[in-house]
């Protein structure tokens, strides 16, 4: 029986205080404007956070210490790839689940980035952007 007059006097006084209309709509509305200007302030933050990261991200490979010299497709998602790094060259096979050594070659594989531009498309598109330049 005790708990029941409690749950009476803890309801008698919680359900009054909840039914009252709000004293003071602006300070809610101000409140809620706060509230949205401290929400679109964390998110711009984020986002100018997140670009910077992206412009400043430094790869451990970007001074030209390893790069790939020949890449040739064996099906949906396995390769085969020739990696030069320090002027040794390796070659890897890569799966969906793991990247596995296969040999470290003993004659070096000529360099194929320079022959790539050579390609007819590579050329018209070169022709495109330099007339475009003009």
């Amino acid at each position: 029986m005790p708990y029941y007059l409690m749950l009476l006097v803890v309801a008698g006084t919680v359900l009054p205080a909840a039914a009252e209309p709000a004293a003071n709509p602006p300070s809610s509305q101000i409140e809620i404007v706060s509230w949205l200007m401290s929400l679109a302030l964390v998110l711009v933050t984020i986002f100018v956070c997140a670009w910077i990261l992206k412009k400043t991200r430094l790869n451990q490979f970007s001074a030209g210490q390893a790069k790939v010299v020949s890449n040739l497709t064996l099906g949906a998602r396995e390769r085969v790839t020739v990696v030069e790094v320090g002027g040794q060259q390796y070659l890897l096979g890569i799966t969906q689940h793991s990247i596995n050594l296969l040999d470290k070659l003993d004659t070096p594989l000529p360099n194929n980035a320079d022959t790539k531009m050579n390609a007819p498309f590579a050329k018209q598109l070169q022709g495109m952007l330099f007339k475009n330049e003009k």
